[in-house]
């Protein structure tokens, strides 16, 4: 696959004109190296029925057994031509039969091209010396970069729509629009900021109805928000659970998680539409006391401190000067009249930043 503009003169692709047989050494270290890129950074995809791709047909014909793999490979090879532009990497694009828990799947990479030299021990006169090569069609060695992957399985085609895999490694974890919408036809299945807004609501549900303990609660809700808000593009639930929760809340935590739609995998973060809720933590109390305070406060264990009374009640120590004291009224509280009867009232206060103090046992 040549890097070059649209304007350029069109030249001939070298392309297979027959199945390439691997053995197995060659494909366990394909395997390998397809798996980890699929699992750090894949993204589940669908395809876009307003987009004018036809790889989600070339897809389609092969997994259904209209077309075999080498005359859909063509047809891939010039419509990922057509998609790219000068910007673009040159490469290899490799196309494969490939099985996915059972299931018949298309495997599409596209990888760069290596050149190398290639040093053999040999005679002269009795001499030992070297015959060196070069090579100028290297696959795959241990540092080749692979560009783009995508992943098609059988069971993924649902209501004439097509459904799988998709990755881009030169994008952290996002994917080129060329690659995702011009060649694939597709668009990512689970949008960012609704599943991060998922996990978040999810993990905290978790974390209210599973653990007992005030304090592991406390730490377990931190452990949520600063990892929303930590510098990282992506978010890694079993990574998570195994840094941040104890061995014995693992697996119901990302169980949870999953019956509530949140992936095990790696997904990218978007916390936008979650910002405002990520700078304060409410912690309430069965008698209806509650308190509202920094997620900083919370942090430092001396501004606010919660002790374990051992009898299930908790008392709460909150150190700081009172600067106001004022009545409250809960968010979304009961509306105001309308017509004759509605009487203008005063607001009554209670702003995020003010908190009522709880009773201490």
């Amino acid at each position: 696959m040549p890097k070059s503009k649209r304007k350029d003169p069109t030249e001939d692709i070298p392309l297979s004109q027959a199945v390439c047989n691997l053995n197995d050494a060659v494909r366990t270290a394909l395997q390998a190296r397809l798996r980890g890129v699929l699992a750090s950074t894949g993204r589940e995809v669908v395809e876009n029925p307003d987009s004018k791709s036809t790889l989600p047909d070339y897809v389609h014909s092969f997994l259904t057994g209209e077309t075999n793999l080498v005359d859909v490979s063509v047809d891939m090879v010039h419509l990922l031509r057509s998609s790219q532009s000068a910007v673009n990497s040159a490469g290899l694009l490799l196309v494969a039969e490939a099985r996915l828990a059972g299931e018949r799947s298309l495997l599409l990479v596209k990888l760069e091209q290596e050149t190398g030299m290639q040093a053999t021990v040999t005679h002269v006169d009795g001499l030992r010396t070297f015959d060196v090569r070069y090579l100028a069609d290297l696959l795959l060695t241990e540092k080749s970069k692979i560009h783009k992957v995508a992943l098609f399985p059988e069971g993924g085609i649902k209501d004439d729509r097509i459904e799988g895999w998709a990755a881009d490694r030169q994008l952290s974890g996002k994917m080129a629009t060329f690659f995702l919408e011009r060649f694939l036809g597709c668009t990512q299945k689970s949008e960012p900021r609704e599943i991060t807004r998922r996990f978040h609501d999810a993990a905290t549900e978790w974390i209210n109805e599973y653990v007992t303990d005030p304090d592991i609660k406390i730490n377990y809700l931190m452990a949520t928000l600063s990892e929303l808000q930590s510098p990282a593009a992506v978010v890694d639930p079993v990574a998570f659970a195994q840094k941040n929760l104890s061995l014995i809340h693992r697996d119901s935590f990302t169980e949870f998680l999953e019956s509530a739609e949140v992936p095990s995998r790696v997904f990218d973060k978007d916390i936008e539409h979650l910002e405002t809720r990520l700078s304060n933590m409410r912690v309430g109390f069965t008698n209806g006391v509650f308190i509202v305070a920094p997620v900083v406060a919370m942090d430092d264990h001396e501004t606010v401190v919660l002790e374990d009374q051992g009898d299930g009640r908790t008392s709460v120590i909150i150190t700081g000067k009172v600067t106001t004291a004022t009545t409250y009224a809960p968010p979304g509280g009961r509306r105001r009249p309308k017509g004759r009867d509605a009487v203008d009232q005063a607001p009554q206060g209670g702003g995020e930043g003010e908190h009522s103090e709880p009773e201490q046992s």
